[in-house]
């Protein structure tokens, strides 16, 4: 469906708000949504457009249709220094992880089972043809105007990857523990270890955001958690209280978003070699002291939505051979590239602490 062309400069003040003033692409397409009330199909047609134009950073060509049925690694909008860094890592396959980048990625759910079964959330999401993958996970084949629907109002789903519910599901909270999700951000694990433990037990979640808080405030009200007690970071004691506390910590580093970027293309207008850098020394610090709030005998996992072994295998490898990992053994690793089962990259690592302390 071509876009009208009354439409036009609508679209091209969407990618100026991405590109000159900085506004996230989801920001800009929610703002033009508001503006143009486009129906289904037509709202499908603008956010590839505007997804094409950010990655080709050419939003007169994504507007001429000349981007619909491009996949070119080569013309892409990337920087030089992550195209070095995939092509030492991933050799002959470099051209593939590219790719994933430039590709459409599915919308997943997590059924809330806090609220309702499966087989009852799927007769709800009928109309917006609703998949099960695995577990709780849903594909959503039409999501257009899915997140006003009375079932996600009511807090029966919550829209999270497959590959990102898998990761939370390697921590086995289970009811009574007490979990930490020490970068818990706007809560989508969060909220996943609250039904896993059937809202018994306590979750501590911690972030230096309050803003995602707040926002992480209001999904646990519609959700029915309360079991979890939302705490900003503003200094390093507000995480050094809750040292040996903990049954299971999760750790979701801040990264390049290298795993997620088929989802915001906008992330590497953003990422520059010095912000690489940056977040391995922000990411080896927040592993080192948030591993400390497992109590002995309990369970850290280490998760980073990145395809870069340096974010990963590497962070572990290093804090395994320090002074504050002598207590944790690895127990499995897994790592994931964009697609892999429809899902997102993700890096994953379970480290069990000695119950010797």
């Amino acid at each position: 469906m071509p876009i009208p062309s009354s439409l036009h400069d609508a679209v091209r003040q969407s990618f100026d708000d991405v590109v000159i003033s900085g506004r996230h692409l989801s920001t800009a397409i929610e703002n033009l949504f508001r503006t143009v009330h486009p129906a289904p199909g037509l709202a499908t047609t603008l956010r590839s457009t505007l997804f094409q134009a950010i990655r080709y950073n050419n939003v007169e060509a994504a507007l001429a249709g000349s981007l619909d049925t491009i996949l070119d690694p080569d013309l892409a909008d990337i920087p030089p220094f992550l195209r070095e860094l995939v092509a030492k890592t991933y050799g002959k396959d470099q051209n593939k992880v590219l790719c994933s980048f430039l590709t459409d990625a599915p919308t997943f759910v997590r059924v809330n089972t806090l609220k309702v079964s499966v087989d009852e959330c799927l007769r709800a999401l009928r109309p917006f043809q609703a998949v099960r993958v695995e577990g709780y996970a849903l594909r959503i084949d039409r999501p257009f105007a899915l997140f006003s629907s009375e079932a996600f109002e009511d807090g029966w789903f919550e829209q999270m990857d497959v590959t990102s519910q898998r990761a939370a599901h390697e921590l086995n909270a289970r009811p009574g523990q007490r979990i930490i999700d020490a970068c818990a951000g706007a809560g989508g694990k969060t909220l996943l270890f609250a039904a896993s433990m059937q809202n018994k037990g306590r979750i501590i979640a911690l972030d230096t955001h309050a803003g995602k808080l707040q926002a992480l405030c209001q999904r646990m009200a519609r959700a029915g958690a309360d079991i979890i007690d939302p705490r900003v970071i503003t200094t390093t004691k507000v995480v050094k209280r809750l040292n040996d506390t903990a049954d299971g910590v999760f750790i979701d580093v801040p990264c390049t978003g290298t795993g997620v970027v088929r989802r915001n293309p906008d992330i590497l207008r953003n990422l520059t070699e010095k912000t690489y850098k940056e977040l391995l020394v922000i990411q080896a610090d927040i592993l080192r002291r948030n591993a400390r709030l497992a109590k002995p005998g309990g369970t850290v996992v280490y998760a980073t939505c990145s395809v870069l072994p340096s974010e990963g295998k590497e962070q572990i490898k290093n804090f395994l051979a320090s002074e504050d990992g002598e207590q944790f053994k690895l127990a499995y690793t897994w790592q994931t590239l964009p697609g892999d089962n429809g899902g997102d990259g993700f890096y994953v690592a379970r480290l069990t602490r000695s119950s010797a302390a």
